[in-house]
């Protein structure tokens, strides 16, 4: 092997743990690169997805000097099996709120974080509430994107349909939840993730992200004093508006904060991962103090030096390459 097919190797590394979930053992696949000392940021992937949306944070050095960023596939997801002591075909998938949370804090404890991040999306950025109210001493921080209260509707039965190409109709829903702003490469391989979803999954997904999770009313029961709780929703997302995230801070109150990302959509970590890291990194420093001033109302890409057009045109370029 040649030094420059070393250099090729990607430092991401991918593992199993074993998780237990209410006595019930799942293996869950992860994949985290980082220092083993560093500040663990936890990542939770989108409705019906898996963690291939956090490839370019796995990836971003200047993140992973600092933090042991671990993203995870959530049982029943990606390269997560089934448990094996269930008969678990036998019903329909359906996740509620209480099974998310409790969930995502096995895993943490699995893998012995100690005063992790934890940062989700859509339905990650959704239970953020959740998190913040039941297991709030568990994480050093909670960040929630494209994050709402009560987002309804989506609960749809031809989701999952005999008649319905179902991995294409999941895909093609997504597309207009990014901003053009994103390369298309990206945009693309965003929707190539929803299409490698087992029949269900997404559906049993959109249960708890429109059915169980309704936190309008009971946001006061927050306490964000001690951990702090980011509600970060982008222009472009119509599901999960800027103006939703700050009606999360308003009704949260002390410790927590909302901020508008521009010309970024619902899936911001993969449909433009240039720009998303850019903004990441003002979130993250917000969190370990290195920040010297409060996060704005909006962040733009001139206030993190991104050219979008030159990412944009960048991109197109490579390939042409």
């Amino acid at each position: 092997m040649s030094a420059a097919d070393i250099d090729a190797v990607d430092e991401v590394t991918g593992r199993y743990v074993t998780v237990d979930v209410g006595g019930v053992e799942h293996r869950v696949y992860f994949e985290e690169n980082g220092p083993e000392d560093g500040i663990p940021l936890l990542c939770q992937h989108t409705a019906g997805c898996n963690n291939q949306e956090w490839r370019e944070v796995l990836r971003d050095e200047e993140i992973t000097d600092e933090f042991r960023v671990i993203a995870y596939d959530l049982p029943y997801h990606g390269k997560s099996a089934p448990p094996t002591s269930q008969e678990w075909w036998e019903e329909d998938y359906s996740m509620t709120g209480e099974e998310f949370a409790e969930r995502i804090v096995a895993i943490a404890d699995a893998l012995e974080l100690e005063d992790p991040i934890y940062m989700g999306c859509s339905m990650g950025g959704n239970v953020s509430l959740e998190l913040a109210d039941w297991y709030p001493e568990r994480f050093r921080a909670i960040i929630g994107l494209e994050a709402g209260a009560h987002s309804p509707g989506f609960y749809i039965d031809w989701l999952d349909h005999p008649e319905v190409n179902t991995t294409e109709v999941n895909a093609y829903s997504c597309w207009g939840l990014m901003a053009p702003q994103g390369p298309e490469h990206a945009r693309r391989e965003t929707m190539y993730h929803y299409e490698q979803g087992a029949n269900g999954v997404f559906k049993g997904d959109l249960y708890y992200y429109s059915v169980d999770h309704d936190y309008r009313d009971k946001l006061g029961d927050i306490d964000a004093s001690e951990t702090p709780l980011y509600a970060i929703n982008g222009e472009y997302d119509y599901l999960t508006t800027p103006e939703d995230a700050r009606d999360i801070a308003e009704g949260v109150g002390e410790g927590a904060t909302a901020m508008e990302m521009a010309d970024i959509g619902h899936f911001p970590m993969s449909e433009n991962p240039t720009l998303f890291n850019a903004y990441l990194k003002e979130i993250l420093a917000d969190v370990t103090g290195e920040r010297d001033e409060a996060l704005p109302d909006t962040i733009t890409p001139e206030d993190v030096g991104v050219e979008v057009e030159k990412v944009k045109a960048g991109a197109v370029s490579e390939e042409a390459d």
